[in-house]
């Protein structure tokens, strides 16, 4: 059971256990992937109602990723200095006010600005949960316990690209918008009402010019330089996958939006299994085990998935049985990469995280708008990116092992 620190008495907040604070976590941190999972079965009729390209509807990705990514890189710096709590509030507030743009917007450029502010809101939710767990739990429980955060939330995007789907098929695509409205606003109470501040008093809370040498610092040090770069090749790959199947599965197999949420299952399954192998193996096999079999995995996958593409079958399971494998490789590397980054820096467990989950989303986003570019009418040119990316990642991670 977490003690009530000073703070939680004073504001009389209720305390909690270990598993209500991960549960509460894990819905705060869902709240981005869940908005971006549910929009992506809209892709397609998005362009339709804005007689847009690919390329254009794909800015409504791209640019929220970098305003995601801006976010990400600013709510860990203000949560080290101001406290978790309030920064957490702030940035489901301003959700909030993005999903308002976004279920009122008259022009895909409105579209595109109202995703960019609901982006900006989420980043808190993911980075400050990270930066929580660092204050909870000692280093050599934190992969662990991210990797459990990560299964309680995967919960809400593994069935959002069906809920999404659905509600695209019987409403339209601004129903996503009322839906998500509805959760922010159920998130932001409980936030409100049961979550305690859990950053330590700070006589002297770091100020910019302190954040900026903080993080100079950091960057300077190759062990988190490497694992930044890591976390950011293994992002790429599982965001470009889900940005280009729907198109891939409407344009290129003529499925129904619906069906991309089913297969989608297939994906989410995968990395909840590679994250409950961190849970249930991790301080037994240790992380950089974890990480190298979890890239070697992701790995062959993708080269299976191109090679059954070139021998003619284009079915969608054929696409995701193997992807599905991709993400339980992934489920069991990306939490102990990221895990062991934010370890590096415990006095500034915040920043750290921010400077990992920056860099993630603007790889990501270059890689989702680039591959973007490319026709959609054919899986290839996603499986070639996400083998070619998964063989670069193997290659970083054993260079990176060996230096080490």
């Amino acid at each position: 059971m977490i003690q009530p620190s000073e703070t939680q008495v004073r504001e009389s907040r209720p305390p909690l256990s270990d598993r209500s604070i991960l549960t509460l976590l894990a819905l705060i941190s869902a709240t981005g992937p869940v908005a971006l999972n549910i929009y992506l079965p809209a892709l397609p009729s998005v362009q339709q109602e804005f007689a847009a390209s690919v390329p254009d509807v794909q800015w409504s990705l791209s640019l929220a990723l970098i305003a995601y990514a801006s976010g990400l890189l600013l709510c860990g710096p203000l949560s080290d200095r101001f406290g978790r709590r309030p920064v957490l509030l702030g940035g489901i507030v301003v959700f909030l006010v993005g999903v308002v743009m976004c279920l009122v917007a008259a022009s895909l450029q409105w579209l595109v600005a109202g995703r960019c502010v609901q982006a900006i809101g989420t980043a808190a939710g993911l980075i400050v949960s990270r930066a929580i767990v660092a204050d909870l739990y000692p280093r050599e429980k934190m992969a662990g316990m991210i990797a459990s955060l990560t299964m309680v939330m995967v919960i809400g995007p593994t069935v959002a690209p069906s809920i999404g789907g659905w509600l695209v098929v019987q409403f339209g695509w601004r129903s996503l918008f009322v839906f998500l409205l509805g959760v922010g606003a159920a998130i932001l109470w409980a936030t409100w009402r049961y979550l305690p501040e859990t950053r330590g008093e700070q006589t002297h809370p770091a100020g910019p010019r302190d954040q900026w040498r903080a993080a100079r610092a950091l960057l300077r040090r190759p062990l988190f330089a490497g694992f930044t770069l890591q976390g950011a090749v293994i992002y790429a790959v599982f965001l470009v996958f889900i940005s280009i199947a729907p198109y891939v599965m409407v344009t290129g197999l003529g499925r129904p939006p619906t069906e991309y949420g089913t297969y989608y299952l297939l994906v989410a399954f995968g990395y909840f299994m590679g994250n409950w192998v961190v849970t249930r193996f991790g301080v037994r096999l240790g992380s950089l085990s974890l990480m190298n079999q979890g890239v070697a995995i992701a790995t062959v996958s993708t080269l299976i998935a191109l090679t059954l593409h070139q021998l003619g079958l284009v079915h969608p399971v054929w696409i995701f049985v193997p992807m599905g494998i991709l993400a339980f490789g992934q489920g069991m590397a990306l939490p102990n990469v990221n895990a062991s980054a934010v370890s590096l820096a415990p006095q500034n467990a915040g920043l750290a995280s921010s400077i990992v989950g920056f860099t993630q989303q603007i790889v990501g986003a270059v890689c989702v708008q680039w591959i973007g570019t490319y026709p959609v009418d054919t899986p290839l040119p996603m499986l070639i990116f996400c083998a070619v990316a998964s063989i670069f990642a193997l290659v970083v991670l054993r260079t990176f092992m060996q230096r080490r």
